[in-house]
């Protein structure tokens, strides 16, 4: 457990918007926490005088701001000046600040192609799919000389997000293009994981039958699905229905349909949490 952190500063009435993040901050110890969760998506377009004055104005950290204006003049790097903020408020561990400080060191070094790529990663694996989109959608139009095995990993990636929005007949177009493109069996894996998803068995069974190349590989599908199941019927989500189920088979109505609702509301919060901007 850590110790108790003293709070500095003063708690902001306007707040700073993180556009890259998509975030407002409070404090300067919200800021911190920012930095250091989504360093990935950071770059000098973050450290400038609108956040200096925000600090100085609404945080009343003038020496902090005044410090971190000096070093901005003599171009000093974003990982000096991000470095700076966390050593200055604490609220970070050494380790925290090293790894972010290392983070944006690596990423100054990349172009803005490379940059963009490592944040559309990051934020599909934060679960941040909308700003995911965004980011593989500017690096298909716009790379110049876009190699198929960037393409490929990107229409991957944009068709698991896809899958995970339950868009399987999406996903399949996607992962199949991957395929295509990379002639990656995982890809092609995927795209039949998605068109089982989206067909009835019997559909799904005659689409098999009429594609030759399909069969030998529904076998390591079939194989995948089955492992999925037996996870599944272990897994904390599976014990929850199976409480639910024994207390309605116990009469217990009003508490069945309470935690129905809970969960009910869980699970959409968090879909339209992934969904937030349209997926076009």
């Amino acid at each position: 457990m850590r110790c108790p952190i003293l709070c500095i500063g003063s708690y902001a009435k306007k707040p700073y918007h993180i556009e890259k993040v998509g975030r407002n901050v409070y404090c300067i110890e919200e800021l911190c926490y920012c930095i250091v969760q989504n360093a990935f998506l950071l770059d000098e377009e973050n450290f400038d005088e609108e956040l200096f004055d925000w600090i100085d104005k609404e945080c009343s950290l003038t020496r902090l701001s005044d410090e971190l204006r000096s070093m901005s003049s003599k171009r000093c790097s974003v990982a000096a000046l991000a470095g700076t903020i966390l050593d200055y408020v604490g609220y970070n561990t050494r380790g925290e600040v090293d790894k972010t400080e290392e983070i944006l060191r690596e990423n100054a070094g990349l172009d803005v192609y490379a940059k963009k790529l490592q944040r559309a990663d990051f934020l599909m694996k934060s679960g941040r799919f909308a700003m995911a989109f965004s980011e593989y959608s500017f690096l298909l139009s716009n790379t110049p000389g876009i190699d198929s095995e960037l393409r490929a990993r990107i229409e991957h990636n944009e068709g698991v997000m896809y899958a995970r929005l339950f868009l399987f007949d999406r996903a399949a177009e996607m992962f199949l293009a991957a395929y295509n493109d990379s002639g990656d069996k995982e890809s092609y894996y995927q795209y039949l994981s998605a068109v089982r998803m989206n067909l009835s068995n019997k559909e799904y069974i005659s689409f098999i039958a009429d594609n030759e190349e399909a069969y030998e590989a529904s076998m390591e599908v079939e194989r995948r699905m089955k492992e999925a199941q037996e996870l599944y019927q272990a897994s904390e989500v599976k014990h929850k229905i199976g409480t639910l189920s024994m207390v309605k088979a116990e009469g217990r109505t009003r508490e069945y349909y309470d935690r129905v609702g809970d969960l009910t509301d869980t699970v959409k919060a968090d879909y339209r949490g992934l969904v937030k901007n349209k997926v076009k």
